[in-house]
């Protein structure tokens, strides 16, 4: 049996996932390679030596490159008649572009952001989906002109590429073949058959001005590469950089890799170092032209977003298109906020770079005229913490944490100074005053409050800060490679012992933020209820009914949240950043799915992962249709009561257990409350000689020895001839109906005579029979039935082995034996969570909760 809830992934999907990681893995090894061979030193002095001027000229090259993008618009909107002027279809194409170049997800960032701002204009959703389709399927015909020179002019540089020609010699046909293909398909009927009979041609005219668009963006963007080298000293002609750029921006936009980041840059770098280019000046210009085509107007874009996307909102159920592209057009939305989160991170292994670097000696002049050196090494050593600090707080910036903002500010603030004071590194002191002043302006984003603590468990901003550390190390051992000395000593020529002194302060820092993560992983601060709570769930439960889990709310260990005007309850625990909720939601059968979706978006809310613990099987629909997977836990028994009877022979053992009681003078009795002291004395007495040498009492799915929760519902005991009580067990009642009857605590001397608990339930059985119940449930065997068909999944076919193999930590067998001889009707038991969820970590949450802690389980 296979883990529900989760639709197989299509080949293409798989497809798109694998082929960045492959063309992730080769460039970078390639990169690796590529650095042991680089000067970093030279990189260094090229972009130290470039002037403010040029800095400013080429930060406008770029914001010119995305505006002219940005000219799409104001033909797409004239051509398909939208009632903007050309500055309103500017403003939109910008912000689009500046968000759209950094995602680079095949153009859906940009276009789900159109659609979302058209409409929210009011235009008509059709029209703002074909307005988005005409921009993105404009932007790649001046592509394919530069495949066309590609191939045709500089056929020697495939061979130079750090992909194998054949590869590049097909992407480029396809880029190629796109221009005549869009000729086609924009300016006649041809070819429109199928789903492309709804493409309505823009003719000629329409054709060629996007196509006059395109040549122009791309020019641009070539432009401010060539300039780029320029200013760093790189002499190559501008028909060899076309070239270069073509090759590895197709070769980038292929990857699908956000950016073309890494596949870009190393094949631009070796293409050009094929040329005869120092690699080290070639690398400081790619770097220049990142920032200024990429950074300056994302910066930009997402200052404009500040205004745009504050107001926007889910759109309403009656809009069906909008309802398909809500999913893309809320990952639009808060890619903006996404992306300051990662600008915020980059800052901080900028921050940690710079700090790596060796200060240049006119620097170091400047500095030791003017401050003290311990001034400049504290400086430096803050910059390593606040750099790390920085990647820490970026993950609460993308929880649109309000404290993280205001730390956030902090950090690049001082770290901005201390870049200043630990060696004049003017320019990532501006970096991190941009960014800075970035989130101020869009500070109203992040509204949300909570725990900054919830770095652990998030992959890739545990890879964020092994990065950070990873670059500083680096560049370091770029430096100072043979440099081994003593790491506190502070003198006049520090560079080297910087460095090992910054790499200790950073690796002290990383732990630091981890074990202060740790223990305090984010549990939202809920009130459990109180006995006036308790008493106003039991009449609830009296007027609406119960499920099997719902007596279990009266222990007063779980929080109780009502739904739908009250018709559906619901009871959930919290341990670390989880919310659990035991069982189906009790109530009316029509709110029920309604209340699993208000409890999902309560505990994401709360940043929390939500969780339905043992769901039986009659509404797994409802929890598939709020997007929760399903992993089967076991199964329960539950014995059908119009069927029961103690004759035949399949009932033997029942019969002698009832014999044998007799004989020993045994009686049974149901005990109703108000329960006596002195019978809640030697009910005590019978729990605590059970419990002897076992473990602490249990809690959340299993009821423990609690007087107020015995005193809700009768109990049933066994005593013996002299009348000293042997076992006894608390019935769990159905409120509101007579649908099930089973038993919660149950608890026997441990010498009782054998049969005993046998004896119980038979007459327990016989009073549910007499009672008018329909079942009598006998409780879940855990992992019974789990992963038992050839098509299970990995984790079920693990938890298989676990039930085969066992029971030398829990009777699992055992317990399916016991219940089994009562030959009851089995049905499956559920966990329902969230698909991204660990379901390892999630079901370790979960035992800990009904150990009662992790103290527990590690006390055990």
């Amino acid at each position: 049996m296979s883990t529900r809830g989760e639709e197989p992934v299509p080949a293409w999907e798989r497809l798109r996932r694998v082929v960045p990681i492959v063309l992730i893995v080769v460039v970078g090894a390639l990169l690796l390679a590529a650095a042991r061979r680089m000067d970093l030193g030279a990189i260094q002095r090229a972009l130290a030596a470039v002037s403010p001027g040029d800095l400013l000229l080429l930060a406008l090259g770029g914001l010119v490159g995305v505006a002219v993008m940005s000219a799409y618009d104001v033909l797409a909107a004239r051509l398909v008649a939208v009632p903007f002027r050309a500055p309103r279809a500017l403003r939109i194409g910008f912000l689009a572009n500046g968000i759209n170049n950094v995602a680079n997800v095949g153009g859906m960032a940009g276009s789900s952001l159109r659609v979302l701002l058209l409409t929210r204009g009011g235009v008509e959703v059709a029209t703002a989906i074909r307005y988005a389709l005409l921009v993105v399927a404009a932007a790649p015909l001046g592509l394919s002109v530069l495949a066309w020179a590609a191939l045709i002019r500089q056929p020697a540089l495939l061979s130079a590429t750090p992909v194998p020609e054949v590869v590049v010699l097909a992407v480029l046909a396809v880029a190629a073949l796109y221009l005549p293909a869009y000729a086609v398909l924009a300016t006649t009927r041809f070819l429109h058959v199928g789903r492309l009979r709804a493409i309505a041609p823009i003719g000629p005219g329409g054709a060629l001005g996007f196509l006059a668009l395109s040549l122009a963006d791309w020019a641009v963007a070539g432009a401010v590469v060539w300039a780029s080298l320029a200013v760093v000293g790189v002499q190559v002609s501008p028909a060899t950089v076309a070239a270069a750029f073509a090759l590895a921006t197709i070769l980038g936009v292929a990857s699908l890799v956000p950016a073309g980041l890494g596949v870009f840059d190393a094949t631009f770098a070796g293409l050009l170092a094929f040329q005869g280019a120092e690699p080290g000046p070639v690398v400081a210009a790619l770097v220049l032209y990142r920032v200024a085509y990429y950074l300056v107007p994302l910066l930009v874009a997402l200052t404009l977003s500040a205004d745009e996307l504050r107001t926007v909102r889910r759109p309403g159920p009656g809009r069906a298109a909008m309802q398909l592209l809500a999913w893309p057009m809320e990952r639009a939305v808060f890619l903006g906020i996404k992306a300051l989160a990662w600008l915020t991170a980059a800052s901080g292994v900028v921050l940690l770079g710079g700090a790596a670097f060796p200060n240049l000696l006119a620097h170091s002049r400047i500095l030791h005229a003017w401050l003290p050196l311990g001034t400049v090494e504290a400086s430096h050593m803050a910059s390593v913490v606040v750099g790390v600090a920085l990647v820490f707080v970026a993950r609460g910036l993308s929880l649109r944490l309000n404290r993280a903002l205001w730390m956030a500010l902090g950090l690049l603030l001082a770290g901005a100074i201390f870049g200043l004071l630990r060696g004049l590194d003017w320019g990532s002191s501006l970096v991190l005053v941009v960014v800075a002043v970035v989130l101020w302006l869009n500070r109203s984003a992040f509204d949300e409050h909570g725990s900054l603590a919830r770095q652990l468990g998030e992959w890739h901003w545990i890879a964020a800060l092994g990065l950070a550390l990873l670059v500083y190390f680096v560049i370091g051992e770029a430096f100072y490679p043979a440099h081994r000395a003593n790491v506190l000593r502070i003198a006049a020529s520090p560079n080297g012992m910087r460095f090992l002194r910054g790499l200790l302060i950073a690796l002290v820092s990383v732990i630091v933020f981890v074990i202060w993560s740790w223990p305090r992983w984010p549990r939202p601060a809920l009130e459990r209820p109180s006995e006036k709570d308790l008493d106003a769930l039991v009449d609830w439960l009296t007027q609406h009914g119960s499920n099997s889990g719902s007596h279990l709310m009266l222990l007063g260990d779980k929080i109780i949240r009502y739904g739908a005007n009250r018709s559906t309850m619901i009871g959930f625990a919290a341990i670390h950043n989880r919310l659990i909720a035991l069982g189906d939601p009790a109530g009316e059968d029509a709110a029920r799915r309604a209340a699993i979706a208000d409890f999902r978006s309560f505990a994401e809310s709360l940043h929390c992962t939500p969780a339905f613990y043992q769901v039986g099987p009659a509404h797994l629909s409802d929890y598939l249709d709020c997007g929760f997977a399903l992993f089967k836990l076991g199964e329960s028994g539950r014995v059908d009561m119009s069927v029961f009877s103690m004759r035949g022979k399949s009932n033997d053992d029942k019969r002698s257990a009832v014999n044998r009681a007799g004989r020993l003078g045994m009686r049974f009795a149901l005990e109703t409350p108000p329960l006596a002291a002195p019978l809640m004395a030697e009910l005590r007495a019978v729990s605590d000689d059970w419990l002897g040498e076992r473990p602490a009492e249990k809690a959340f799915s299993l009821g423990c020895f609690s007087e107020p929760y015995l005193q809700r519902a009768p109990v049933a005991v066994v005593r013996d001839a002299n009348g000293a009580l042997l076992a006894f067990a608390s019935v769990v009642p159905s409120y509101g109906h007579r649908d099930e009857y089973s038993i919660d605590l149950m608890r026997h001397r441990r010498d009782a005579p054998s049969g005993t608990m046998d004896f119980l339930f038979v007459e327990l059985m016989l009073e549910a029979q007499k009672g008018g119940y329909r079942w009598f449930n006998l409780g879940m065997a855990p992992l019974a039935g789990v992963g038992d068909t050839p098509w299970a999944s990995t984790s079920e076919q693990l938890a298989r082995l676990t039930y085969e193999h066992g029971s030398r930590f829990y009777n699992y067998k055992g317990l399916r034996a016991f219940k089994e001889k009562w030959q009851p009707v089995w049905q499956s038991m559920y966990l329902a969570y969230p698909p991204h969820a660990r379901l390892a970590s999630l079901q370790l949450d979960i035992a800990a909760l009904i150990a009662g802690g992790y103290r527990r389980v590690v006390a055990r």
